[in-house]
């Protein structure tokens, strides 16, 4: 079956951080994720594990998800962009190439109504799609 994607597709992030903003949700950090924030941060912020968790995750499953318990939903690591961009979870560094926006063209198309990214810029070709997508949790 022909996916809508297969001659590619336009993303460009425009750094808007409406994908960490507004609803809230789960940003998840595998276990080794985690241990390459914690580092991130020990470095940059002068944090321990244990601050790192009081501060900014909250427990899920096996790991920790972001704090996003704000009034409008940001995530605890956007402040006008991503303060741990280098470390962001896998979650983040796949969007918008999750397997739930890519099971058609209209969940593709009503994610781009929130993302000005989508459907602009750089093409990326269906195979770099495919390895994206299936390394996606979404």
């Amino acid at each position: 079956m022909k996916q809508f994607w297969e001659d590619g597709l336009r993303f460009s992030c425009q750094q808007c951080g409406r994908c960490c903003c507004g609803e809230p949700g789960i940003v998840y950090f595998s276990p080794e994720e985690f241990d390459r924030l914690v580092a991130f941060l020990g470095k940059t912020r002068q944090l321990g594990r244990e601050k790192i968790i009081a501060e900014y995750m909250k427990p899920w499953r096996d790991s920790y998800t972001a704090r996003d318990d704000f009034e409008d939903g940001h995530c605890v690591f956007y402040d006008h962009g991503c303060t741990v961009y280098d470390v962001r979870p896998s979650q983040c560094r796949d969007f918008p190439f999750w397997r739930c926006q890519l099971k058609n063209e209209k969940a593709w198309q009503d994610a781009a109504k929130s993302c000005p990214g989508m459907n602009r810029g750089r093409l990326w070709s269906a195979d770099e799609i495919c390895a994206i997508a299936a390394n996606s949790r979404i």
